[in-house]
């Protein structure tokens, strides 16, 4: 089934690879080119693990609804080695004001693993050359294998979602690597984190509490435990801004993950971070989405002391000894699931500098671990 916003021009259909641009062709020339035009204005490759097939359809209507495309959908499977299964489709938008179809290219690909190793010139002409290309890879970062190696190079930009990294600490190192390898990444978990960083920044907006930030030396991060990216993307980012040079980290483990990290300010003082992964019931669709944040000094003359929480009992922690501390409810944005935020990063182009200064920096601490 699809959604009522987006039209198959017929159904799926299972085709040898071989077949795939002349069983497309067909589709165009049954359907009427005066009824609907083939439009490409991007390449984007999926690769999807094998326990995310399934979710096909969601991401059809969201990417067939910004723009047309070519999607190769690339579902691993695991089994007997057969070869590959192709299937090839075309999806139209409904546009209400337009009696015409603009409609994009959907091509699945089915096999184990090394059915795939073997089908990279194939893979390669499948691609459109002369457009963009980007690789949607939804699985932990995996450099160093054949598949990921070979979609790493088609691309200009990769994407990752590091909510359902597998080791989010080691995968984040991972995606440093490939920035420094000159890769362009995008991570759509960078994006949950933005009302955190825009409330931060207001917060010392006036310019009678500018000053301030300069002199926050005590920071404390609750996230929802099971993932930590989007703690250490946050701290990044707000070390990047402040100049706050990374010296050491110790883990105390607990019910809660503690994580005590030190870092040395612009001004030669020392800032102490505390992390904690907070126990919930329920983490929704996406795990270790911030909860709380608290800003403060050891200086008692200094107007910095912020509480930023997305729900009550984040609030009730926070407040704890911090009477004084403005206090502001952040709206979360982890309701926004993996498809919208791929439908706002397919129309970015070029690096994205602040993120990358950010994890830079979350990489650094991170390394402590491995020298302590």
């Amino acid at each position: 089934m699809q959604s009522a916003s987006v039209l198959s021009l017929q159904a799926p259909k299972d085709v040898s690879l071989s077949q795939v641009e002349l069983e497309l062709s067909k589709i165009w020339q049954s359907y009427g080119e005066n009824a609907a035009a083939r439009a490409t204005t991007f390449n984007l490759l999926v690769y999807e693990p094998e326990n995310e097939i399934g979710t096909r359809l969601v991401t059809v209507d969201t990417i067939a609804n910004q723009t047309p495309c070519r999607v190769i959908d690339l579902c691993p499977i695991s089994g007997e080695d057969e070869g590959i299964m192709a299937q090839v489709a075309a999806y139209c938008p409904i546009q209400k004001s337009s009696s015409s179809l603009i409609c994009g290219e959907y091509i699945t690909l089915r096999g184990t693993r090394e059915a795939f190793d073997r089908i990279h010139a194939l893979l390669t002409g499948l691609v459109i050359s002369d457009l963009p290309t980007f690789v949607w890879w939804k699985d932990s970062p995996a450099p160093y294998t054949r598949m990921f190696e070979r979609l790493v190079n088609l691309s200009d930009r990769l994407i990752f979602d590091s909510a359902f990294f597998k080791d989010s600490e080691t995968d984040l190192l991972k995606v440093q690597e490939l920035i420094n390898n000159h890769a362009q990444i995008a991570d759509l978990n960078w994006r949950r984190i933005a009302p955190w960083q825009e409330l931060t920044a207001q917060a010392f907006d006036s310019p009678d509490r500018r000053a301030g930030a300069w002199k926050v030396d005590r920071v404390t991060i609750d996230y929802e435990k099971g993932n930590s990216t989007q703690a250490l993307m946050f701290l990044g980012w707000l070390a990047s801004r402040l100049e706050w040079k990374p010296v050491s980290l110790s883990k105390e483990g607990g019910d809660y993950n503690i994580q005590r990290i030190t870092l040395i300010s612009r001004d030669n003082f020392e800032v102490e971070v505390e992390l904690a992964a907070i126990p919930v019931g329920d983490v929704g669709d996406v795990v270790g989405d911030m909860m709380g944040l608290k800003l403060s000094s050891t200086d008692p003359t200094a107007d910095t002391s912020n509480v930023f929480c997305s729900e009550s009992m984040g609030c009730m922690r926070m407040e704890a000894g911090a009477q004084s501390s403005r206090t502001y409810q952040v709206t979360r944005l982890s309701d926004q699931s993996a498809n919208i935020l791929l439908s706002q990063q397919l129309q970015r182009w070029g690096r994205e500098v602040l993120y990358e200064e950010s994890l830079a920096v979350a990489a650094e601490i991170l390394k402590l671990n491995s020298a302590n």
